[in-house]
This record gives C-alpha cells, structure tokens and sequence, in this order.
C-alpha cells in the first residue's frame, strides 16, 4: 500500500490537517519559497499559497504529486535528500511533517544536513514528527503506518539541528493535536456548589442533603477530592498533544573558526 492509499483507507480529512499545520505556516515570511519535503496531498502548501508563500512540494508518492497538481500547486516526484542535495541555498524554508518517523536515526541526520544547506542564510527549517511522550501514540497510533521505522526525541532532533548548524532553535507541541481520553486531557470537571453550612443534625433527610455533616467527614472529602485531582494530573501527563516540532534558523553569518 502506497502513501496515497494509506491516507484514503484512514479516512485523513484534508480540512483537519489544514487547521492542525496552519501555526506552522506561520513561522515562514510571506513573499519567500518553502520546500515541503513530503508534502503528501498538498495541505501544507495550500497553507503557503494562503499566506502569499512560494511551495515547492518533494514526495516520492506519484499519486501525491498528482493530488498536489490538481490543486494548481507545484510539487516534484523525487526523493526529499536527493531533491535537498541538488538545491543548495535554494531557498527560504525547509518544512518536514511527519518524515523523520520514517527514516533510521543516520537517514534523519543526513536529511537534516541537507535541508540546512539548502537554506539561503535566514532561512528556517521546521520538523514536525509524533510524540513519544503520549502513551496512546506510543501504543497504538504511531503502528498503524507500516513505514514508520522509529520515535524521535526532541531533545534528539534538537541535536541534530544545533549539529547542522541551525541556531535559534526552538521545541513545543502543537496543542491542536489532541490525542487521548477525553477526561484526561481536558480534565475532570470540579465539583460544583460550595460547602453547606453545618447546624445541628435533626433528621436523617438534613443529613442526606449534606446539612449536619460532620466537619471531620467534609474533611476527608476535601482530602479525597485533592487525592483524584492530583491522580488526574498524573495521567493527563501520559496525554500530551500527539506530535512536537523543532524549528531553527541558518545563521546569516557564518561564525569565523
């Protein structure tokens, strides 16, 4: 099964993944070129195009680039590092979602590598790959794509643009891309109401509508409250947003050696 496949047998609906690229789009400056190293259907460079952006869209998928001219966007069959190598300083913006997952950590480098030389000084390269830290994506998602080959770190890919020689890098999450329960990821809502006044007991029907408690009972309640609270917290840390990026700049001037 082809790429092309793959994203109509998952039901991938294009307007979604507009919305969950548009912040990405951001960090390039209307009026540059971008390359999209695999650009799959051309989501990312309808993004551009919206933003006054010159896109080049790289995927080796042939129904890809056809999706992609069908829009009236331009893209090219070919191999993101070979594409990368044949286009020094070509351009303002590298993009890369969802690739690195698919490449051996020597593969990743090298792609990186050559993305940055591909940059006119100034330009930015943005990689955007799963997050290992969500325990769903970990388990069960990042599997389904047979040609994912591994996770990366942030830290990792941080690495391998410093290495690069990226500098300004930056690390986050996209928050848009919400991937878990829904009560651990949102939250347990609070309880609502406050605490009744406590006069005298003076029947079992005061007592059930929580007048008359004790205060040692109320307390323990409060205690347990707490208790879920901070359970909740704890899970909804195994739910961050499912993917992360790295982004970085090629200096303007090459520091001396």
């Amino acid at each position: 099964m082809d790429q092309r496949e793959y994203y109509l047998f998952m039901g991938y609906d294009p307007a979604v993944l507009r919305e969950r690229y548009a912040s990405y789009a951001q960090q390039f400056t209307p009026g540059t070129t971008v390359v999209d190293i695999g650009c799959g259907r051309g989501e990312f460079l309808e993004l551009l195009r919206d933003r006054g952006i010159e896109g080049i869209g790289v995927d080796p998928d042939a129904g890809m680039v056809e999706d992609v001219e069908a829009k009236g966007l331009r893209a090219v069959q070919a191999d993101g590092l070979s594409y990368l190598r044949e286009h020094l300083l070509s351009c303002d913006g590298v993009f890369m979602a969802h690739v690195a997952e698919h490449l051996r950590s020597e593969d990743l480098a090298s792609l990186i590598g050559a993305a940055a030389q591909t940059l006119k000084p100034g330009g930015r390269l943005t990689l955007v790959t799963p997050n290992p830290q969500n325990l769903l994506m970990q388990l069960h998602d990042f599997w389904i794509d047979l040609q994912h080959v591994r996770f990366y770190s942030p830290h990792t890919v941080h690495m391998l643009f410093r290495a690069a020689g990226l500098v300004d890098c930056l690390l986050g999450v996209n928050p848009i891309y919400r991937l878990g329960p829904d009560w651990a990821v949102d939250g347990l809502p609070k309880l609502q109401g406050q605490r009744p006044p406590n006069p005298p007991p003076t029947g079992l029907r005061r007592v059930v509508r929580g007048e008359g408690i004790p205060e040692s009972v109320w307390e323990r309640l409060d205690d347990l409250e707490g208790r879920v609270d901070l359970l909740s917290g704890w899970v909804s840390e195994l739910y961050p947003p499912g993917e992360f990026f790295v982004t970085g700049v090629m200096p303007v001037e090459q520091e001396s050696p």
